[in-house]
């Protein structure tokens, strides 16, 4: 099997197991519709939604952007990172963190496969909390924060 396809085979499984979290506590609504099922005032959330542009000037995609009236009245997104052995999605950080704070909605990184160097792990780490980049967390983390009512 292919490097490229068993790394996105892996990172779909990662973006299922936050789905599965969200869908515990939300309803999943489609991309196109989000926005203006916002004002149902109930949670919901969508997969690969628009939410702007990166810093290129091209739509920006995420993984999840959600919604609930009292804890994200301002929406969330959360983006799935994956990688299990050194490659190129450690290079594109910068480009994510610099997207992140292009766009008005607080984001969470679920940072997860073990495969990054532990320099541009700690550098990810380290944006965290000083903008619209409000945490960098684990599988593990992301559930603690689900089962703690954060999410």
């Amino acid at each position: 099997m292919a490097k490229g396809f068993r790394a996105n085979r892996s990172g779909r499984r990662l973006e299922r197991a936050v789905g599965d979290l969200l869908s515990e506590d939300y309803q999943q609504v489609a991309p196109a519709h989000f926005f203006a099922l916002r004002t149902l005032s109930q949670p919901i959330f969508a997969e690969q939604c628009a939410v702007g542009e990166d810093i290129y000037g091209k739509s920006r995609r995420v993984d999840f952007i959600l919604y609930h009236p009292r804890r994200w009245a301002d929406c969330l997104v959360i983006q799935c990172k994956w990688q299990a052995s050194s490659g190129s999605v450690e290079e594109k950080f910068p480009f994510e963190v610099l997207s992140i704070e292009k766009n008005p909605y607080d984001t969470l990184i679920v940072l997860d496969g073990g495969g990054y160097s532990d320099g541009a792990q700690k550098w990810l780490v380290a944006q965290a909390g000083s903008g619209k980049l409000l945490h960098v967390l684990d599988l593990g983390d992301i559930s603690r924060f689900h089962s703690q009512g954060r999410l």
